[in-house]
């Protein structure tokens, strides 16, 4: 199969205790995100990361504060393909903050089993086997 368009992402997962750390989007329908974003050409799956998770919250961080997680690519029925890459946030005693008020409502800690309900498909399967590994 001949993908047309390939995009990646970038995620990170900052977990503590049952909880995990979400951006709600400003929308009339509950959404949760997680920090991250789209790649730019030519970017590094880390260094887009770093972009991203400091432009959504404002922390820096280092190659030494993540670990790299998983990878999933979904291709849809149009031949585009969509790639994300995950990582855990391994250092704590950041302090993150809603640097985008324009695109969320909030940043806040929610219970990883109530935060699955409210997250795309990708996320949602990417967190379920990350606590159910913890367990």
């Amino acid at each position: 199969m001949k993908i047309k368009n390939h995009k990646y992402k970038s995620k990170l997962l900052i977990v503590e205790d049952a909880s995990i750390l979400v951006l709600q989007k400003k929308e009339d329908k509950k959404r949760f995100v997680l920090a991250g974003g789209f790649l730019k050409k030519g970017e590094s799956p880390e260094d887009g990361l770093f972009r991203e998770v400091y432009e959504e919250t404002g922390v820096n961080l280092t190659k030494e504060s993540i670990k790299y997680y998983s990878s999933t690519t979904i291709v849809d029925s149009n031949k585009n393909a969509l790639t994300r890459h995950y990582f855990l946030l391994v250092t704590n005693g950041q302090k993150f903050e809603n640097k985008e008020p324009n695109k969320f409502k909030s940043l806040k800690w929610v219970k990883w089993t109530k935060a699955i309900k409210f997250i795309n498909p990708s996320d949602k399967n990417t967190i379920e086997r990350l606590f159910n590994s913890i367990d």
